[in-house]
């Protein structure tokens, strides 16, 4: 593989136009589909449909779990058939008319059930142990499911890579070659002990390009898509995995997890309360009711709306600083503004959102800053 600096030509920057066409339509497919949840929830309650589903499954078995499952079960396929026209224009359509992937539709659906698959089989066990939590500690459950939720999270990252990922993409060790060697390298300067270097098959799903660490303890690692590797010099790849190596070296990961269990334990407590004061308005009497959980997921969802801004502003700190220190210690600016301008032109990311969007959805600065700002690093 050749990734001498002159291998690819691109323009600096992707077509405006067409970039902010696509992201405000990503953007519209989004916020519909969830204001077709919205919709369909609050139909279901209203009409007394919930309530009615679950008095019929009561029917079928008298196993309170069993309950759960089959009531979920049902929703979820009817919410799956009522969102399918969404997410085949949004993940499908869309990707192929902007010229951003080459999937089959066949290999598309199969990528898509294997994933609900997965859900299925982390979802269930979560949610039997919340409705357990729920029985067992009444007004109380938040407290056991915020913490069952962030174990799940800390586990979750352990298993993912050496587990889940490997079900959808095919991953290859690099162990040898002069990137690999300056990647561990970086990796030893700043106190990360990788378990190794992989490239994985990014291209049988996107044209697009990624990069990441991943894993905790003994799985930490580095993946690179192909698309990244066959696209984008070394110099390139160094700069946005000494990004990534900020994150690391200033803790981010840490200090997001505290401010994820802050933000989640005070979602459960004020989702708690509002799902019993509310539950009666809707002809429910007990939080355990469990044709009542879909209000409980309203208010759970409502929280995060409101709440994700707050949450970018944090996260769109630590990626500024974490663009800082991969200056710092890769001195290659130029490197890093070709690396940025690369990945916004293979992303079709839009450079430069309006102010509010980016306030409200973005959890980086928009492209445009962080190129103002290796700018003023230079100067």
């Amino acid at each position: 593989m050749d990734n001498s600096d002159d291998i690819i030509k691109i323009s600096p920057l992707p077509d405006p136009k067409k970039a902010k066409q696509y992201a405000h339509l990503k953007l519209a497919g989004s916020l519909l589909n969830t204001i077709l949840y919205l919709m369909f929830t609050l139909a279901i309650l209203y009409t007394g449909f919930s309530k009615n589903l679950a008095q019929y499954i009561s029917t079928i078995t008298a196993n309170d779990y069993q309950k759960l499952l089959l009531f979920f079960g049902a929703l979820g396929m009817a919410q799956a058939i009522i969102g399918f026209p969404i997410k085949y224009s949004t993940g499908f359509n869309m990707e192929h008319r902007y010229g951003l992937s080459d999937q089959s539709f066949k290999s598309w659906i199969w990528h898509g059930f294997k994933g609900l698959v997965v859900s299925l089989i982390i979802g269930a066990p979560l949610l039997l142990l919340f409705y357990f939590f729920l029985r067992k500690f009444g007004q109380m459950w938040w407290i056991p499911t915020g913490l069952l939720l962030f174990g799940f999270s800390v586990l979750l990252g352990r298993l993912a890579p050496t587990l889940i990922f490997p079900l959808f993409y095919k991953f290859v060790p690099l162990d040898t070659g002069e990137l690999a060697e300056k990647i561990k390298s970086m990796a030893e300067n700043v106190g990360m002990k990788l378990s190794g270097v992989y490239s994985f098959n990014l291209s049988k799903t996107t044209k697009k390009a990624n990069a990441a660490f991943a894993g905790f303890g003994k799985s930490k690692r580095v993946l690179l898509g192909d698309t990244l590797l066959d696209l984008m010099t070394d110099n390139e790849i160094l700069t946005v995995l000494a990004h990534e190596l900020g994150h690391y070296r200033l803790k981010h990961v840490p200090k997001l997890i505290v401010a994820g269990m802050i933000t989640t334990f005070f979602g459960l407590y004020i989702a708690a309360e509002l799902y019993s004061t509310t539950l009666h308005h809707f002809g429910f009497r007990s939080i355990v009711d469990i044709g009542a959980l879909p209000l409980l997921s309203l208010w759970l969802m409502a929280y995060s709306f409101l709440t994700n801004p707050l949450t970018n502003i944090l996260s769109r700190e630590f990626e500024r600083q974490a663009d800082q220190y991969a200056l710092d210690i890769s001195k290659d600016p130029e490197a890093f503004k070709s690396a940025l301008t690369r990945l916004a032109n293979l992303n079709l990311a839009d450079v430069d959102p309006h102010p509010i969007i980016e306030f409200i959805f973005h959890s980086h600065p928009a492209i445009s800053k962080r190129l103002s700002a290796i700018d003023s690093y230079e100067k």
